[in-house]
């Protein structure tokens, strides 16, 4: 418990947290840092929160559906990009708005990523 004397004039502790490469994520502030769109820095635990995909759900495309590839830290755990973030988030909403189902989200995917003239 954080105690102060009365009539100090102390700030009060900030509730506002920085993120990842001094990214402002508390809403108010205007600090912006560029992070590399491909640098992994999220933990599951974050990116569940950030996309509103459950962590089960997340391992779950990567394990059995092979649809992301995250890193993994020296002691295996899935570390995730800012351009991962956006595939999970594609991936949810072709799968809840647009009707598709994992086998044709791993089709679309794969046909998008294929070499020109490659038919699949």
């Amino acid at each position: 418990m954080v105690t102060r004397a009365v009539g100090s004039h102390a700030p009060e502790p900030s509730s506002r947290v920085s993120g990842p490469a001094g990214v402002d994520v508390g809403g108010l502030g205007a600090k912006q840092t560029a992070v590399r769109p491909d640098l992994p820095i999220y933990p599951i635990r974050t990116v569940a929160r950030l996309t509103g995909v459950d962590a089960r759900r997340i391992r779950a495309w990567e394990s059995q559906y092979g649809l992301i590839r995250p890193a993994r830290t020296r002691g295996g755990h899935r570390l995730f990009s800012q351009q991962d973030l956006d595939l999970i988030k594609r991936i949810k909403r072709l799968i809840d708005e647009e009707g598709l189902r994992l086998q044709g989200v791993r089709l679309l995917l794969a046909a998008e990523n294929a070499p020109e003239g490659e038919a699949s």
